[in-house]
């Protein structure tokens, strides 16, 4: 009676271990799965990784979501696994998905774990798999750093150059090409006794010199041509340091820009630079008062943005002038 009772206990045992043992690793049999989930929910799963091997873990999103993977170790018995916003803070691995549709892996050593998979973005069906092998985890690449906007230099700079006369202008084209300039800005100077510095950069400290006279203004005509056609403009400047900035230029539209000798005459110095900054674009201060204002921008992209330009706020035509021939 008590060799069979003892027998008995024995074979209790082992249908005990059996089941904790079958239940502790149900990933050799409840794997693949797919369940439907939507952004913001999530499932988890108990998985019990035993022998050499490790398994990894991997929960493809389908196309416009975004599924990842939080994964923590259970050092209790099966079952005892805490809720899944527990598991997203505490967690000791995870993974997110490297694209929308794309894939998110972890690797599993021996051990009891809880996983759970969360949908960041977007909705549909999760299809996880559990594979067993003695291959080592795929190393996943870092991420690539976020680009931090540094300081902006201009991406282009032209100088031109000539002589004019009072009553005399000379008319310069900048076309804007298909991919953008985040800012693009003139500043004018002319030849006259003594030296005054006039514009003051707010890049690398650069410093302008001119005379006090001529009177030069500078002028700026969207798609308009002053030479050949009747052009009126929010973009103007009275010398002696005239300087227009214009925050995302149109692309595809060309600017002219109208050196005009109101008094006197002299020399001329005319700077354009373009830029191409994903942050503030600096913005050149002229030393005295003009007629317009100043004002830096942030842009999301070169070429993109919703900022108010320098164009002051009224209008006014192209004055009547001699063109000369200019050199472009």
């Amino acid at each position: 009676m008590k060799k069979n009772w003892y027998c008995g206990l024995a074979f209790l045992v082992i249908i005990v271990l059996t089941l904790f043992v079958t239940s502790a690793s149900a990933y050799t049999t409840d794997f693949p799965k797919s369940y439907r989930l939507w952004q913001g929910s999530s499932a988890m799963h108990e998985i019990g990784v035993y022998g050499y091997c490790g398994t990894q873990i991997t929960v493809k999103s389908p196309y416009g979501a975004a599924f990842d993977i939080y994964a923590m170790k259970n050092y209790d018995s099966p079952g005892t696994c805490p809720s899944n916003e527990y598991i997203m803070t505490h967690y000791d691995k995870y993974a997110y998905s490297n694209s929308l549709g794309g894939s998110a892996t972890v690797y599993l050593d021996q051990g009891l774990w809880c996983v759970v998979v969360y949908a960041r973005s977007g909705s549909g069906n999760a299809y996880v798999t559990a594979d067993s092998n003695c291959f080592p985890p795929v190393p996943v690449p870092p991420s690539p750093p976020i680009p931090v906007p540094g300081p902006c230099n201009p991406y282009k700079t032209v100088d031109r150059s000539g002589f004019l006369y009072p009553g005399q202008a000379a008319v310069f084209g900048y076309y804007i090409p298909t991919e953008g300039r985040s800012q693009i800005e003139w500043y004018l100077s002319g030849s006259g006794s003594g030296s005054t510095p006039i514009i003051v950069s707010s890049m690398a400290g650069q410093i302008f010199t001119g005379g006090r006279s001529p009177n030069f203004d500078l002028y700026v005509f969207k798609d308009c041509n002053p030479q050949y056609s009747y052009c009126n403009t929010n973009y103007y400047a009275k010398g002696p340091n005239a300087y227009v900035s214009i925050s995302n230029p149109q692309p595809g539209s060309t600017y002219y820009v109208m050196v005009y000798a109101r008094s006197n005459s002299g020399s001329y110095n005319l700077r354009m630079n373009s830029y191409k900054c994903f942050g503030d674009t600096p913005i050149i201060v002229a030393s005295v008062p003009v007629v317009t204002t100043s004002s830096s921008v942030a842009f999301s992209s070169a070429g993109t943005g919703s900022g108010a330009d320098t164009a002051v706020t009224s209008t006014i035509d192209a004055p009547v002038a001699e063109f000369v021939q200019v050199t472009n």
